[in-house]
Order: structure tokens, then C-alpha cells, then sequence
């Protein structure tokens, strides 16, 4: 809308298509808001070094990367600097909220927000009017990437490490927020408003980390701009959900529904979605019959309606496909490809795993039981959810292969 900052949160399992949804939002915007992506995941994996300190970031610590992105993006993108003043104002808050949360080393760090910025990894819309400008100057500009600059210093500053926990209105944080958000204010007073799009904190799998993220700060969701967050699906699968305070769209992204509700052993609407993705990603191999519709069905089936996990089947079956020199997909290569995912995803589940999938299969309504087990089962993906009305739950689909008996039902339930 032309008026007020949107504040959405996007949850769902690892798979249902997140981080392409944000960077359809982002493309669709580029031309109209000053759009910056921060892959939060991306960050800590390739520039930080640490993949799983993304699993203990404070909310600090995210304002403080969007602030570092925004400046990076602005001073990359566009025409006008960004004042010292405020890029010195945020290292300073950076130090004061560090050594308040003592944050190992945080004593000794000289903190350079300039620097630190050409360091990170950013997508940011490539042009962009100024404020004022014609109307009709506006228009789908495109993202440019922004990799670390040539020269930039190695990240060498301690994150996702702080020992104490502050609260929101303790002096130091509001300082480090108010330095963000003052550089949000100078970016859009001189151009379009911002569009922040931050992804990778559906990475976080532990409830109580994302409720300090989400709950008990409300730091994220006082940037003062548009914002759209992928965040932790465990807020999604706990009854925290609604009371997760300033963001005003709280959306979920689910599985295509490619079983019946009422039937599960039964095949749903979502295949369609799963043929459709195949052929308009294969088209321009001009070989339409590579894999036949029966078994495209078969594959969106146990894919369980998350399109990574179709995606990594379709690739694997290309490999063995490749390995056997056969022109087209047989069922036996299927065959072979399922028996083989199917005994990944049945590694390291046991008897009290398997009671409680058995226990959701079961349940006419299938819904969630009352057990810890299933949160953890819902995190990596042998519990997944389906959308219907309410939301409903199914273990994966290739746990029903051998695992699991599949339990019909010729009564529906409630959807």
C-alpha cells in the first residue's frame, strides 16, 4: 500500500519455497521501493564462517546486519553518500550493546561498520528514481548482487556469541536501533521507500530462540520500513503464534497438497503443480517425454508437496538415468531413486519417532499430538503440513512406503 510499513512474517518447513517467494516479492518491487535482500543464512555460512551461529543470533545482532546491508546497498547503488556521522553512530552502538551482552572479545573489538559493510553478501535493487521524480521513471529495474568487494576485510567480528540477554528498552539497544533506523530515515528522504527482505532465520529450529527473537523482542519489527521476514517454523507449530507482537501479516507457506485429506493413501490436487514445474523447467531440452506423466504423479507423490525434496528427486534420477545411459525414466529407475531417498529419511528415527507419526496417521483429523517429539519430527521434515481449510499434518510420504502403514479412511474428517 502507498501508506504505513508492512511488517510480514513468513513461516514454514525447510523446502515449501520461502526464499523464492521473497526473491519473487523482491523483483516485483525492485522498480517501485529501494529493495535489499539479506540472506541471513547465506551471511553466516560464506562470510562469517560459522553456519550454525545463525542458530543463537540475537535480534540486536539482525538489526545491526540490516543496518550494515543498508549501507551497503546504498552506498554501492546509489548517487548520494551516506554521512560518516551516521555509518560511526552505528559501530559505536554495535560496541555499547556488545559489551552490555558480553559478547566474547567485544572488549577488544574495534568495530568499523564501513568496512565490515563491503564485507557483506547483498541483493539490492540496481537503479532506482530519486524522490521526486517523474512517475513514469519508475518501473522494474532488476536486483543487482552485491558480493563482498574486492579488498574487503575479513569478518572478524564475534556474532551469535553474546552471554546475557538484554532487554528492548535498555539504553544500549535502543541506541543501536535508533542508529538503524536513522539510516533508513536519510536513504528515504532521498529516494524510494525501502523494502528489506531478510531470509535464513527459518534456520532457527529451537522454540525458545525464536521466541527471544520474535516474543521477547520486538527489535525486527521496529525498523522503520517495509519488512518481510522468513522466519523459524517453529513459531508457526506453537500456539506463540498469535502472539507475536508488530508484525502485521503473519503468513504461512505450506506443502501442495499431493494426498487426499480424507484419504491419504489417495493422490491430491498439488501434483498438477509438480508437472507443471517439471515441464516448464525441461522445455527448452525439447524432449517432452524424458519422464512419463504416471511417473512425474509418482514422484510429486513421495516428494511429500515440498518442492525441494521433488527437485532432489527429479535430479537424482537424471543421475541414474545418466549412469545406466537410458533414454527416458523407466518405473524401475523411480523405483530405485524412492528406495533410496526413503532410506536417508528413514535414518536415525525410533520407536518413539515412529508411535507418534503412527499416532498423527491415525487420528482422523490428523492433527498434531500433544508430544514434544512431533516438533522435532515437524523440523526435519518427517511431519509435514498440508493446507486445507485448517491445517493439517501427514508424515512424509516415503515413510509410508515401508515404515509406516498407511491407514485409509473412507469417512472424512474435518478439513
Amino acid at each position: 500500500m502507498p501508506f504505513g510499513d508492512t511488517r510480514a512474517l513468513v513461516t514454514g518447513t525447510t523446502g515449501t519455497g520461502k526464499s523464492t517467494e521473497l526473491l519473487r516479492i523482491a523483483e516485483a518491487r525492485s522498480g517501485q521501493d529501494f529493495v535489499i535482500v539479506l540472506d541471513l543464512h547465506r551471511h553466516f555460512a560464506e562470510v562469517v564462517g560459522d553456519e550454525q551461529a545463525l542458530r543463537n543470533v540475537g535480534a540486536w545482532e539482525v538489526v545491526f546486519l540490516a543496518g550494515l546491508a543498508l549501507v551497503r546497498a546504498a552506498g554501492e547503488l546509489l548517487p548520494y553518500p551516506i554521512p560518516a556521522s551516521h555509518i560511526t553512530d552505528l559501530s559505536a552502538a554495535w560496541e555499547k550493546v556488545a559489551r552490555a551482552t558480553e559478547t566474547p572479545g567485544a572488549q577488544a573489538a574495534a568495530v568499523d561498520a564501513g568496512a565490515l559493510a563491503k564485507a557483506m553478501v547483498v541483493l539490492a535493487s540496481a537503479g532506482l528514481p530519486l524522490l521526486g521524480a517523474p512517475a513514469a521513471a519508475a518501473g522494474a529495474v532488476g536486483l543487482k548482487v552485491l558480493e563482498a568487494a574486492s579488498g574487503a576485510l575479513k569478518w572478524n567480528l564475534p556474532i551469535g556469541q553474546a552471554a546475557r540477554r538484554r532487554r528492548d528498552q535498555d539504553a544500549e539497544m535502543q541506541t543501536l536501533l535508533q542508529a538503524v533506523n536513522v539510516l533508513i530515515g536519510h536513504v528515504q528522504s532521498k529516494a524510494m521507500r525501502i523494502l528489506l527482505l531478510i531470509d535464513g532465520l527459518d534456520r532457527i529450529v529451537e522454540l525458545d530462540r525464536a521466541e527471544a527473537l520474535f516474543i521477547e523482542s520486538e527489535m525486527i519489527a521496529q525498523l522503520e520500513c517495509r519488512v518481510v521476514v522468513s522466519g523459524p517454523f517453529a513459531l508457526r507449530s506453537s500456539p506463540v503464534a498469535s502472539a507475536i507482537p508488530r508484525f502485521n501479516l503473519i503468513l504461512p507457506l505450506v506443502n501442495e497438497p499431493v494426498m487426499d485429506h480424507r484419504d491419504p493413501t489417495q493422490r491430491g490436487p498439488g501434483l498438477d503443480f509438480f508437472c507443471e514445474l517439471y515441464e516448464r523447467r525441461t522445455a527448452d531440452l525439447g524432449a517432452p517425454d524424458l519422464v512419463a506423466r504416471a511417473e512425474l504423479e509418482r514422484l510429486a507423490y513421495y516428494s511429500g508437496g515440498r518442492a525441494r525434496d521433488f527437485v532432489k528427486l527429479i535430479r537424482a534420477l537424471a543421475e541414474q538415468a545418466w549412469l545406466e545411459d537410458a533414454p527416458h525414466a523407466t518405473p524401475a529407475l523411480v523405483d530405485a531413486v524412492l528406495d533410496s531417498m526413503r532410506r536417508l529419511l528413514e535414518t536415525g528415527l525410533d520407536e518413539g519417532h515412529i508411535e507418534v507419526l503412527e499416532a498423527v496417521m491415525a487420528n482422523p483429523r490428523h492433527r498434531i499430538p500433544s508430544d514434544g517429539r512431533a516438533r522435532e519430527l515437524l523440523t526435519y521434515g518427517h511431519l509435514l503440513p498440508y493446507p486445507n481449510e485448517s491445517e493439517w499434518y501427514y508424515p512424509h510420504p516415503l515413510l509410508t512406503m515401508h515404515l509406516l502403514r498407511p491407514i485409509a479412511r473412507s469417512t472424512s474428517g474435518s478439513a
